[in-house]
């Protein structure tokens, strides 16, 4: 019956964490991954319930995106000049990216930007294989303390790739900015 409340907690986190919104996912997999190696789960199970919850979870955010989040993005109001060219911009880089988009983004983002159903499915898969995997495994035979190690490397890596690209983009904007105003000093 514990183990049975487990997996079911584990199924809720990770659902939660594919359909792209916050919550302890990973703390979850980590946790589970322990139990497993200390003989309290099935390893086996384990990955199971967690990539099933996975693709669930992902498979209902993309719906939600696909559903709702262009309106999110286009109706009147504050700032929609800027979330009318977020979704420009968004268009081009998922029709050149659109794997590689949908295994590194929320399922929430590829519904909003409308990815091809079976290329959603396979980069969620490839997604949630990666991520469960890592976490579960390595606190398998590792431990708890090594798996969250190696999660934090995995977000600062993340966070890091992120600020590289907003800091890329905010150049090029005042490059673009600068050009319109014929090349003068502010």
């Amino acid at each position: 019956l514990m183990a049975a409340a487990e997996y079911l907690v584990l199924f809720l986190a990770v659902a939660t964490m594919g359909a792209g919104l916050p919550g302890l996912g990973d703390s979850a997999l980590i946790a589970a991954g322990t139990l497993a190696g200390e003989g309290r789960l099935s390893l086996l199970l384990t990955l199971a319930v967690a990539l099933v919850a996975w693709m669930l979870g992902s498979l209902a955010g993309y719906a939600l995106g696909q559903r709702n989040g262009r309106w999110l993005l286009k109706h009147p109001g504050p700032l929609e000049r800027s979330r009318r060219r977020l979704l420009e911009r968004g268009e081009r880089a998922f029709s050149r990216y659109e794997f590689t988009a949908s295994a590194i983004l929320p399922g929430f983002v590829s519904g909003i930007f409308r990815v091809r159903r079976a290329i959603f499915i396979l980069g969620a898969l490839a997604a949630g294989i990666c991520w469960i995997g890592m976490y579960v495994c390595v606190s398998y035979f590792l431990g708890a303390g090594v798996a969250r190690l190696i999660g934090d490397a995995g977000t600062m890596g993340v966070v890091g790739v992120v600020a590289v690209v907003a800091a890329a983009l905010g150049a090029r904007s005042l490059l673009a900015w600068r050009r319109r105003r014929g090349g003068r000093r502010w």
